[in-house]
């Protein structure tokens, strides 16, 4: 932290030193200001989501902001800062020497409380008559499957540490063919702790929370240039990622394999060849050190009373630890153009393919240390998701009826084919049709208001195949020929038959918005913001949203040195959605 706060400060130093040396006039114009305050969070009752990303338990920190701007003749230069805690900072330099130099630094910092998931809902045992049982009585109750859970550090504090400096470069190489290079960089670190949580099964189903480390950098680099050429504006821009994880990993218990009622090691050969481990200390929820390189190439022509604009892009990351990669491609397309002098039309077509490894995953054969000859054999080749192809078409009609009143009509139509899923080569294809009205009213400069409609209608959105609910009838199924005379999980999936989402298949959204200035020291806005969505496309379950948000605010400026606002708004979301219950046996 010290040594990038150093590094920060010389670049500072170093900007603020040399950004009007190309400049010989001297400065014009200069101004600074400097606020001066505080602030107090409240963590009574453990309500640390209000004061998520605040440091203080219960204590005033100062806080102070620093602004100065300084304008020349073929120059300017803007600092602005604003620190709130010493986990929690801003500060922002730009700098611009007329059209040759361009240059753009910030820093951000930001501190977030976690809290801990005390797992108060992960307990269940499941229930065994013991009725059935030859001399039992038929209140008692034998032991079977039981999900249960551990905390090792009962009331830990997490929390995250996350700073990014952000640098901007452009400078033009050559007034002829007006050729500009641009660079960006952005390193992010992040440390602290956080909550994970190992699952391990056999005889029971058991969670154990512990802290773990955080502790990663992310690189990301942009070098392009642009240039005139002919009548185009081209570009090409080369981008390059790195996310670096470095903290130590976390490592977990899993369980032995054994019989949840049966003596203990008496049915090992019925969960062993189950299992890729057991009985052993391994390392679980490691992140991946993943690289990514991406390079565009981009355009744009005026036509006539419009422009034509567009880019092509490939783009390809692994992740370093399995090697495993995926590609993607995209174009996209933007021509807008004056019909008339009061009507414009903006029309964009946009697609996309990713396509990610395959890999093929070697489980242990079923049953296959027992005498009977009903092995069976899990392997499979998994097929990413997330191949597909997207496909995005819209065209917005935009006319201004007279100096008061513009209006905009949108038609959008949006496609995502999936290649494999949910079956391998035979994915499904979601298609999204939206309309949207805007209207913008402006009377004078006292009084403006805009209307914004949306309507969604969705067809076939993502889903989890036969994700939901098992139909009655175990015994239904055959239990493997034999000298077996149970029936297993895996056989149970022929009883599954209710696809799951919450993605709706319709949306209807309304934001309206006015502001009202009686004059120049008083200011009105309010704002209503409402959304509807449902899917009632599913077999046993209807899924529905709804929020409405009302705002307004109020702001009095009686001189030029002092204001006084004040505001309310007010939330309220309903949902009807399926929940998910911990049940044994499916």
């Amino acid at each position: 932290m010290k040594s990038l706060l150093k590094f920060v400060f010389v670049i500072v130093v170093l900007l603020l030193a040399s950004s009007f040396s190309f400049a010989d006039e001297g400065v014009k114009f200069e101004s600074y200001s400097l606020w001066i305050g505080g602030h107090y969070t409240d963590f009574t009752d453990y309500t640390k989501k209000v004061g998520e990303y605040d440091l203080g338990d219960n204590e005033t920190l100062p806080e102070f902001s620093l602004n100065y701007l300084s304008v020349g003749q073929n120059s300017i230069m803007r600092f602005v800062s604003h620190y709130y805690d010493s986990k929690n900072a801003y500060a922002k330099l730009n700098a611009k020497v007329s059209d040759k130099l361009k240059f753009s630094m910030q820093y951000r910092s930001l501190l977030k409380q976690e809290g801990q998931d005390l797992l108060d809902v992960m307990s269940a045992q499941e229930y065994l008559p013991a009725a059935d049982t030859v001399g039992a009585s038929p209140n008692s109750w034998l032991g079977g499957k039981m999900l249960t859970h551990d905390i090792q550090d009962p009331g830990a504090d997490y929390n995250t540490y996350r700073q990014e400096l952000l640098t901007q470069f452009s400078v033009l190489l050559s007034e002829k063919n007006n050729v500009r290079f641009n660079a960006t960089h952005r390193m992010i670190l992040k440390t602290g702790t956080e909550q994970k949580i190992a699952s391990s099964h056999c005889f029971a189903c058991h969670l154990t929370s512990m802290e773990g480390e955080v502790n990663n950098t992310q690189h990301q680099l942009e070098l392009g240039v642009d240039a005139e050429v002919g009548s185009f504006d081209v570009g090409y821009q080369f981008g390059y990622r790195l996310y670096d994880p470095k903290e130590q990993a976390s490592l977990a218990y899993y369980d032995n394999a054994m019989h949840p009622i049966k003596a203990a090691g008496t049915a090992a050969g019925e969960f062993g060849p189950r299992l890729i481990y057991e009985d052993v200390e391994a390392e679980f929820s490691v992140s991946p050190k993943t690289e990514k390189m991406s390079h565009k190439v981009k355009f744009k022509r005026n036509l006539g009373n419009g422009y034509l604009a567009g880019s092509i892009g490939y783009a390809s990351a692994e992740n370093k630890y399995t090697e495993l990669k995926n590609n993607s491609y995209s174009s996209a397309f933007n021509y807008a153009t004056f019909i008339d002098p009061n009507t414009k039309l903006i029309a964009k077509v946009a697609i996309s393919k990713l396509d990610s490894d395959s890999i093929y995953i070697d489980l242990p054969t079923f049953r296959e240390d027992l005498s009977d000859s009903n092995y069976v054999d899990f392997d499979f080749t998994r097929y990413s998701a997330l191949n597909r192809t997207n496909t995005n078409l819209s065209a917005e009609l935009i006319k201004r009826m007279n100096k008061k009143l513009t209006v905009s009509g949108l038609l959008g139509y949006d496609m995502v084919n999936r290649d494999d899923y949910p079956v391998v080569g035979d994915g499904t294809s979601t298609k999204k049709l939206y309309l949207q009205a805007k209207f913008n009213y402006r009377k004078s400069l006292y009084y403006r208001s805009s209307l914004k409609i949306r309507f969604e209608k969705i067809s076939d959105p993502f889903v989890s195949g036969k994700g939901l609910f098992e139909s009655s009838g175990e015994f239904v199924l055959d239990p493997l020929t034999g000298a077996s005379i149970w029936v297993f999980y895996f056989q149970r999936e022929d009883l599954r038959y209710q696809d799951i989402t919450t993605s709706p298949t319709q949306v209807m959204s309304c934001d309206w918005n006015m502001s009202y200035n009686p004059g120049s020291k008083l200011s009105l806005t309010m704002g209503l913001k409402g959304k509807m969505d449902k899917n009632d496309d599913l077999d046993s379950l209807d899924v529905e949203h709804s929020s409405f948000i009302p705002s307004i605010s109020i702001m009095h400026t009686p001189s030029a040195r002092f204001s006084l606002q004040t505001g309310y708004s007010y939330n309220y979301d309903k949902s009807r959605l399926p929940i998910a219950v911990a049940l044994f046996d499916g």
